[in-house]
């Protein structure tokens, strides 16, 4: 059975171990923040959930379109294997 000490210690093990995770990963994202910024890729306006979604399925119906279209269609020309018989 676990004891009052093992879960303070398991406990503080957690949320030592999720502090250090969020301290790494934060410093993480800043850095390519910064990064984004100097090389001035990173979008100046701050977008709606709803915007981003708006953006996405835009940029995925034109993919889908410059990729139809660049396609050639099929010649005709098939394998046909001739049966000996």
């Amino acid at each position: 059975m676990n004891t009052p000490g093992s879960m303070i210690l398991g406990w503080v093990a957690l949320i030592v171990a999720g502090g250090g995770a969020f301290y790494y990963a934060k410093k993480d994202i800043d850095a390519r923040r910064r990064a984004q910024e100097i090389a001035k890729t990173r979008p100046a306006e701050k977008l709606e959930w709803w915007q981003k979604v708006e953006q996405d399925e835009k940029s995925k119906s034109n993919a889908t379109n410059i990729i139809s279209e660049s396609s050639s269609p099929n010649t005709g020309t098939t394998n046909q294997r001739s049966s000996g018989s």
